[in-house]
């Protein structure tokens, strides 16, 4: 009995000694929005390397759909319960840089080495000369067409929109009885996509979103009402019926299966698309290519968009050093290339060392979608690519970028234009609501 008693104590003890250190385990928190599969196993490889390393702490990752990641964030922040490290846009981290709420992450910039970082990605979080924030990767958007389809008509790269919009109606089809079975253009409609394709074509345009001294938004000024006037064209003579409904993913799927010929926003991680989803024989780049991005009438060369969201760490956060630890170990090359190479058209490398490192260039996709990988490097050496309604890298430091994307401002004055509201009248409407809206915020210097 004595013996009993004796090993039932020691389960006990042994018990509460597990569950004691249990308690002490930290659990850090990461959330991005690399939601394939194959990235999330990436990814959860990385944090199991880099557990075993640091047995006190935990990783704990959580894959966000592009649309939904500013607004779990605000509403995080609002509970005050923010994750540790996370991705976001270039204009999330000017907000919440001009809010005090940021980790710089000078000590990571050290540890991948400062001349490492690629120049051209720099700027997405660069603060007062310190980095607060450094992209996970790089990419840029695309204009994707049916190559295959576009050479047997003929057809020369568009310069102009009114080009692009002659172009892509080539490329439509009917059949006997007149009905289209495969449109010239898919878009998607979903606010933050509208968000992205307005800033890159207005600046495709040679306008501006923002006044640079004052912060008033530029809305009435011609050159985005000729954006608006272009999103009418493209929705009356090429784009599909209900396109204003259509996501991300379906535009993909739109181009891959044939029901559409060109997609302007594309976006690299289509190639996985079209491997996919694309018929027998076509899933390759004479096929499917890339031409470069036409400019607008008041402009004079092209533009795109960045898509190359910078890792942020929230200083009140739990554990915000951990996270710091975690991304250093994410960057080491033999973890990053792993992860790169999970959609490796889309996720190009924002480390220079990385891009010329033979085990990243050994890479099937790399070499057969090189095309389009060339025309991303293009748009950003040229500096022709911009992050998400960034006209101007000067456009970061106006503090209220977030809350205008989120607002759905710019959407609601495309919508508006393209169900029948006179261009102008529309971008009155906006406007007044940014206006409106940066007052209330008072960020109001005009």
């Amino acid at each position: 009995m004595r013996r009993a008693a004796l090993i039932v104590g020691l389960v006990v003890v042994l018990g509460m000694m597990s569950f004691a250190w249990g308690a002490e385990k930290k659990v850090v928190r990461v959330w991005h929005t690399e939601t394939e599969p194959q990235t999330i196993a990436a990814f959860q490889k990385i944090i199991n390397d880099f557990e075993k390393l640091h047995p006190d702490i935990t990783v704990k990752q959580e894959g966000l759909a592009w649309g939904d990641l500013e607004a779990k964030l605000t509403a995080a922040l609002a509970a005050g319960a923010p994750p540790d490290a996370t991705h976001g846009q270039a204009v999330t981290c000017a907000s919440f840089y001009a809010k005090g709420l940021l980790r710089d992450q000078e000590d990571i910039a050290e540890a991948i080495g400062r001349d490492n970082i690629w120049e051209a990605v720099r700027r997405q979080c660069f603060h007062d000369g310190k980095y607060y924030g450094i992209p996970h990767s790089a990419a840029t958007s695309l204009l994707i067409y049916r190559k295959d389809i576009f050479k047997a008509k003929g057809l020369k790269p568009p310069e102009t929109w009114d080009d692009f919009i002659k172009v892509s109606e080539a490329m439509m089809e009917r059949d006997k009885d007149g009905r289209v079975t495969r449109y010239g253009l898919s878009l998607p409609g979903v606010g933050l996509f509208i968000n992205i394709a307005v800033g890159e074509l207005t600046k495709a345009n040679a306008g501006r979103l923002f006044d640079l001294k004052t912060g008033r938004p530029t809305f009435t000024e011609q050159q985005v009402i000729e954006v608006l006037d272009f999103y009418k064209k493209l929705s009356a003579t090429v784009l599909p019926p209900g396109w204003l409904g259509h996501g991300y993913l379906d535009t993909f799927a739109n181009l891959a299966t044939g029901k559409t010929a060109i997609l302007y926003q594309g976006y690299g991680r289509g190639a996985g698309y079209i491997e996919k989803y694309a018929p027998k024989g076509t899933a390759d780049p004479e096929h499917f290519g890339v031409l470069l991005k036409p400019h607008g009438p008041s402009g004079k060369e092209t533009a795109a968009q960045i898509d190359a969201e910078p890792w942020m760490i929230f200083k009140n956060a739990k554990y915000p050093e951990e996270a710091a630890a975690f991304l250093k170990f994410f960057f080491k090359e033999e973890n990053y290339i792993k992860y790169l190479h999970t959609v490796p058209i889309h996720l190009l490398p924002t480390l220079k060392s990385v891009r010329a490192n033979p085990a990243y260039q050994a890479n099937e996709m790399v070499h057969k979608w090189k095309e389009w990988q060339d025309m991303q490097y293009r748009y950003f050496e040229t500096g022709q690519a911009k992050p998400t309604l960034i006209v101007d890298w000067n456009d970061l430091k106006l503090p209220f970028g977030l809350e205008i994307l989120g607002s759905g401002i710019v959407p609601d004055m495309v919508t508006d234009a393209v169900r029948g509201m006179p261009s102008a009248q529309a971008a009155a409407k906006a406007q007044a609501r940014a206006e409106e809206l940066i007052t209330k915020l008072g960020y109001k210097r005009w």
